[in-house]
């Protein structure tokens, strides 16, 4: 039976305004690796939301526990209770079994929307000493790389 690699000791939101602030915890168990790399992904009512990619230097697993802060914005969402859950595992081919941690909110908007969304936007995801990258990066990385090997073959065949 394979441990867990990365588990969620906290997850707790917060109403600002029209922001949901999500604040979680997560603790590593100790490494060898020099750097762990984690997926996570967020869930709004059961529907997949985000996905996004943390990477840990070795050096830091021996921390108690990592913050992540999430700011989310609610502009267009309906009134009502909401579930928000955060699912995390490791990225690694020895890497255990997930974990996962919910919790509920009760949205009530300052103003009522003309148009309805079924899931909101993530403005922010943070965390001290943790390097987050979303696919919006990964893509932007990935093009990038591509043009520069588009340039480099440019130039060979000068």
């Amino acid at each position: 039976m394979k441990f867990k690699e990365v588990t969620i000791t906290e997850l707790n939101g917060t109403i600002k305004g029209d922001d949901l602030i999500l604040e979680a915890k997560f603790r590593l168990s100790p490494s060898k690796r020099l750097f762990s790399r984690i997926k996570g992904d967020f869930y709004f009512d059961g529907e997949h939301m985000k996905s996004f990619y943390l990477g840990i230097p070795y050096y830091l697993t021996r921390q108690e526990e990592f913050p992540l802060r999430s700011v989310f914005n609610f502009e267009e969402i309906k009134a009502g209770v909401h579930t928000i859950k955060l699912e995390m595992s490791g990225l690694w081919p020895s890497a255990g079994a997930s974990d996962a941690k919910e919790t509920t909110i009760e949205y009530k908007p300052l103003v009522k929307a003309v148009r309805i969304r079924s899931v909101p936007e993530i403005k922010l995801i943070e965390g001290s000493g943790i390097a987050v990258l979303t696919d919006e990066a990964r893509k932007v990385y990935h093009d990038m790389k591509e043009r520069w090997k588009r340039e480099m073959m440019a130039r060979r065949e000068r």
